[in-house]
């Protein structure tokens, strides 16, 4: 999808810190397509703070999770209170937080659910968390809508929570039958000519997996210490499965079975009955974010702090 330039006077000043990184590099070059003027900030322009960052109207931060509170500390210090700050990390919560203390202007918590070698907003999911001044952002969340992106409102509390559903706990499962496969050396090729759809859609999750950053995966893993939680508990579940197998308990894996199939028709059965109201939690027209908060506030059902 694309989107027509922007008359002269609605460009803005964009400096991206990690604009050199894939992500960054990503939004860089998505933002200027429409005449935004954007700005690549790396690790080795800090002495160059002051020119990069105090005239911007939006500053960017796109680091690696552990260095994201540290990055907005020290760049807030450059910011004038006219200027906007977001980050794009995957977590939510301590960034947020962080910009909000270190900030005394518009801050919003973002997150793509995509990688960076999307090749454009089109159908990618934009989780929002509302951080302060909202309307400062009103045009960038229009931008992402224009492109095709669909946003989903969330606090950055509930976004990491299901960040570690979403996030941590599948790359570790996947992380886990990479792994297997390689140190069993297994025939990948081999196995697709006799494979089911469903198994090689799988192969190609895990070969995507396998083709980012061994870092980025690792700090997927690793960002909070609920997902680590969580991640040990879905080992556990492992562990406690296999040993069922090993016993050729076959009632008790029929069991847990029909427990967890109760379950997931229990889901089923609420998706059916509210596709309605799901379809309406994703913002996918040129409602914009802003707008969709004050109905909410109306109606009382906003999802975000007030």
């Amino acid at each position: 999808m694309t989107s027509n330039k922007l008359n002269k006077s609605e460009y803005r000043k964009i400096t991206i810190i990690g604009g050199c990184g894939q992500m960054g590099q990503f939004f860089s070059r998505e933002l200027s397509s429409v005449g935004h003027q954007v700005c690549a900030f790396g690790n080795q322009d800090w002495f160059r703070a002051d020119e990069l960052l105090n005239d911007a109207d939006l500053v960017i931060i796109s680091v690696p999770i552990e260095r994201t509170v540290e990055v907005i500390k020290r760049a807030a210090q450059y910011l004038k209170p006219t200027t906007a700050i977001a980050d794009i990390t995957s977590v939510k919560t301590e960034p947020v937080k962080a910009m909000l203390e270190y900030h005394k202007g518009a801050v919003m918590g973002l997150h793509p659910m995509f990688g960076p070698k999307v090749e454009c907003f089109a159908e990618q999911i934009m989780v929002v968390c509302s951080g302060r001044n909202d309307d400062e952002f009103r045009w960038l969340l229009d931008f992402f809508v224009d492109r095709g992106s669909k946003l989903v409102e969330s606090t950055p509390e509930e976004h990491d929570q299901m960040m570690v559903i979403v996030q941590a706990m599948r790359h570790f499962a996947r992380f886990s039958l990479g792994v297997f496969l390689a140190e069993e050396n297994i025939d990948i090729q081999r196995s697709l000519l006799m494979s089911s759809p469903t198994y090689r859609q799988e192969i190609d999750i895990i070969k995507r997996l396998f083709a980012q950053s061994s870092h980025l995966c690792a700090d997927i893993m690793l960002a909070t210490e609920e997902r680590c939680e969580a991640i040990v508990s879905l080992a556990e579940t492992y562990s406690r499965l296999a040993k069922l197998v090993q016993q050729k308990d076959r009632e008790a894996l029929i069991k847990e079975f029909e427990s967890t199939q109760s379950f997931f028709n229990q889901v089923l059965d609420f998706e059916e009955n509210n596709t309605g109201e799901v379809n309406d939690y994703l913002i996918n027209n040129k409602f914009t974010f802003s707008q969709k908060i004050n109905q909410d506030k109306k109606t009382g059902s906003v999802l975000l702090p007030t």
